[in-house]
């Protein structure tokens, strides 16, 4: 079986040192596979048990009946050694490895403890995920191999076509409830920790192979080869797929801080760079950048060109925007004047026909105004994409969030919009409606300008 297959879609998983408790870090890995519906067969490993939150338990793996695709390892460092003799004498297919306290503390022996673990995994073809990891999942199985109270949540997880492989765990988990609190969700999730032998490159390399994925997103502290990377960006680009990293380590003190966490060596940051631009990926600068990148690039149409009309309640906040855009490369120009006689029909006096469009507070009063300008907005050629900029205004939130909507379904242009202040439910509705919203501009502007970028820039090999 392939990498992706043995994590995400596995025949059997067997949790090494299950807990009968379902709150315990040991336990949770089990309740999660019971509870979000795994098909595949489930066993544990706990010798002094027979039965283990009802699943069959067992003394050894060379008692689990049937081939062993993914094994779950629970137990502390010290034990970890054996159980991946274990794994590799009964020809599992891959292991996870839950336990800190290997290369991460630059001790000689924890070193030389993963080392060992390398070596016993590759005599078997056992592949290796971890050390120091939290697991992994697939909504498309339900196979949550992992740990992390980020996924122990009731009811439907909202779900997209987006692969996410991290180093970090924290760093994984914090941007997967970002996005599910966008309602975008995770297909496939992976946490490497260590990269001991799988790697983050080698997750979402495998993963861009995948039809039921649409957008690779990824967290780096240290690179392996560059001809890995390069591969990588070259499959997502040939498969037409954004790829979005962010990476840690720029600096001598975040070069530092990675290597305390994960033993990991950044690399060269300039070749990493371009790397990304020769293939058309994209480098996020922050968790809330990645985030933000991928609610435009999952839920934004794909533009004909740069030109952008923003449509705002805010005279500031779209000076803001325009600014923005500029420094991203985006283009705000006035409009024609025989397009802004039009515009300006459906405006008060003291309104602003240029680019960006000002409807003024007047629009609160009168919903209609905003309506009839987006429709001269969306007929007009001058403009490929729309930023409607708005806040507060709670009272009248559900009319104007109507017709944001009523606009962003009869266009065929990527309409983003922003909606700052207030309660916040104007902005939940529209992403419920599928609209890439946003609480303030210049957030907005930068993720447009990367769908931008990803649909017109001309990717070589």
């Amino acid at each position: 079986m392939t990498l992706d297959e043995l994590l995400f879609s596995p025949r059997s998983v067997v949790v090494y040192g299950a807990s009968s408790d379902p709150d315990k870090l040991s336990g949770r890995p089990l309740d999660y596979l019971k509870r979000y519906g795994y098909t595949g067969r489930i066993h544990a490993i706990n010798p002094r048990r027979s039965v283990v939150q009802g699943v069959p338990s067992h003394a050894s793996l060379s008692e689990v009946p049937g081939p062993i695709d993914l094994v779950v390892i629970v137990v502390p460092a010290e034990s970890v050694e054996a159980a991946v003799t274990e794994c590799a004498e009964a020809g599992a297919g891959a292991a996870i490895i839950f336990a800190s306290g290997f290369a991460e503390t630059r001790l000689p022996e924890r070193v030389a403890l993963q080392d060992r673990l390398v070596a016993i995994a590759a005599r078997s073809g056992l592949r290796l995920i971890g050390p120091n990891c939290l697991g992994s999942f697939s909504e498309a199985d339900r196979a949550f191999a992992t740990f992390s109270t980020a996924f122990d949540v009731e009811g439907e997880r909202p779900d997209a076509p987006i692969a996410l492989a991290s180093q970090s765990g924290a760093v994984g988990t914090f941007t997967y409830s970002a996005m599910t609190s966008l309602g975008l969700g995770v297909r496939y999730f992976a946490n490497t920790g260590n990269q001991a032998d799988v790697s983050v490159v080698e997750i979402l390399t495998t993963l861009a192979g995948h039809d039921d994925v649409d957008v690779l997103l990824g967290h780096l502290e240290g690179l392996v080869e560059a001809g890995a990377l390069e591969a990588l960006a070259r499959r997502a680009a040939d498969a037409g797929k954004p790829l979005v990293l962010l990476k840690a380590g720029r600096t001598a003190a975040g070069a530092r801080a990675v290597a305390a966490h994960t033993a990991s060596t950044p690399g060269d940051d300039p070749q990493f760079e371009e790397v990304l631009a020769r293939h058309g990926a994209i480098r996020a600068t922050s968790m809330e950048d990645m985030t933000d990148v991928a609610l435009a690039l999952t839920r934004g149409r794909r533009p004909r060109g740069r030109r952008v009309t923003i449509v705002t309640l805010s005279g500031g906040a779209g000076a803001l925007a325009c600014d923005a855009a500029v420094d991203e490369g985006l283009v705000v120009e006035p409009w024609r004047e025989d397009a802004r006689a039009i515009v300006g029909e459906n405006l008060p006096y003291f309104g602003s026909t240029a680019n960006p469009i000002d409807v003024t507070g007047a629009m609160i009063n009168d919903v209609a105004i905003l309506s009839r300008t987006l429709t001269v907005v969306g007929d007009s050629e001058e403009t490929d994409a729309v930023l409607a900029v708005f806040g507060n205004a709670d009272k009248v939130a559900e009319e104007v969030v109507a017709a944001l909507r009523r606009f962003h379904e009869s266009t065929d242009k990527p309409v983003f919009v922003v909606w700052t202040g207030g309660t916040g439910q104007a902005r939940r509705d529209l992403l419920a409606a599928g609209v890439p919203a946003y609480s303030e501009p210049v957030r907005a502007v930068r993720a447009m300008a990367r769908l931008v970028n990803f649909s017109l820039i001309p990717v070589s090999g």
